[in-house]
């Protein structure tokens, strides 16, 4: 176990305890893909998300990890984790401080850590959508991995965060979201990171849902050598706790 799936295996331990509270819910998918034959492949999807709603707070938790191999050689490793707790002002508006790790062994970079402080409001709350947009700023930290023509270096540098959150009820047993993130750092360091996600859950039965979700990432500053954009298409089983 290297130390990325390490540190994420010892927070997933940490926090096991606080969601088997009553006060948490959330889901946990698994999405698994094995050919064999001419061409032997496996992917690995795993992901986390746990929600807390009390009175004056609202918290959330997520952690993800990606693993593809290809004829027995890895070429996409990936691991997230993030949490966000949210301190509510009024019926609609919060304060929200954040926290993310993400370490993906084909970027380029060893890994990314933020931080941020801001406002969120939640422009639209009805029994089938709610809508949360956000603004925080920050700081951003990336370590860039040593390659044969240069050493590994690490970046310290202010940010400011946007984020959108979308949430619309289709039906009582499909739900579509959208989660969209823009982190805008140093142009001669980080520069801008966007992530988006976009899913589509439809429940099975009881707690069971199938999920099918795109994600597209765009860094504005990558390592000689690496691609701006990544995408990433799951098709995923999906298991809801707490409800």
């Amino acid at each position: 176990m290297n130390r990325n799936s390490l540190s994420i295996a010892i927070l997933t331990a940490c926090l096991a305890p606080g969601l088997a509270s009553a006060d948490w819910k959330g889901e946990a998918e698994l999405g698994y893909v094995k050919t064999g034959g001419n061409t032997d492949t496996s992917t690995i999807n795993a992901k986390a998300k746990a929600e807390q709603e009390l009175d004056k707070w609202r918290n959330t938790l997520v952690i993800e990890a990606l693993n593809t191999s290809n004829d027995g050689s890895t070429n996409a490793e990936r691991y997230l984790a993030n949490g966000q707790s949210n301190y509510k002002i009024t019926e609609r508006g919060y304060f929200f401080g954040f926290l993310g790790y993400e370490a993906d062994r084909f970027s380029g970079y060893e890994y990314r850590a933020t931080a941020n402080i801001g406002y969120g409001h939640r422009v639209v709350q009805n029994d089938k959508v709610t809508l949360d947009l956000e603004v925080a700023p920050g700081a951003r930290q990336n370590q860039i991995k040593r390659t044969d023509t240069t050493p590994e270096k690490t970046e310290d540098e202010f940010t400011v965060r946007g984020a959108l959150k979308l949430l619309w009820n289709v039906s009582k047993t499909t739900k579509f979201t959208e989660d969209l993130t823009t982190e805008i750092g140093d142009r001669d360091k980080g520069g801008a990171v966007t992530r988006s996600v976009t899913a589509l859950t439809a429940q099975i039965a009881g707690n069971l849902h199938t999920k099918i979700s795109y994600t597209l990432r765009h860094s504005s500053v990558v390592p000689a050598g690496k691609e701006k954009v990544d995408d990433e298409v799951a098709i995923a089983l999906l298991y809801n706790f707490g409800k």
